[in-house]
């Protein structure tokens, strides 16, 4: 992958998470607060032929650096029903 693409995914993932209000950008944390952790991670989408469709990148959190019940006291994961599928 080319610095422009790179770049220009980037910035494409960027400004979607903006439009769906994800995050917020912030002057500060309070002293008890740290601010998480983040990478871009990046893929390839190929078709059926393995002809190249486009650049993806992804910005993901890194949830590992968190301590239970200091930064967070619920969790919540999403399970379809078998029956939905």
């Amino acid at each position: 992958m080319h610095l422009k693409q790179c770049k220009t995914t980037i910035q494409s993932e960027y400004t979607q998470l903006c439009k769906l209000n994800v995050f917020k950008v912030v002057d500060g944390l309070p002293k008890e607060r740290k601010a998480m952790d983040s990478r871009i991670v990046f893929c390839e989408k190929h078709d059926g032929h393995g002809n190249l469709l486009k650049f993806k990148a992804c910005i993901v959190a890194k949830g590992f650096s968190q301590v239970s019940s200091e930064d967070f006291t619920n969790t919540f994961s999403s399970v379809a029903k078998f029956s939905t599928l």
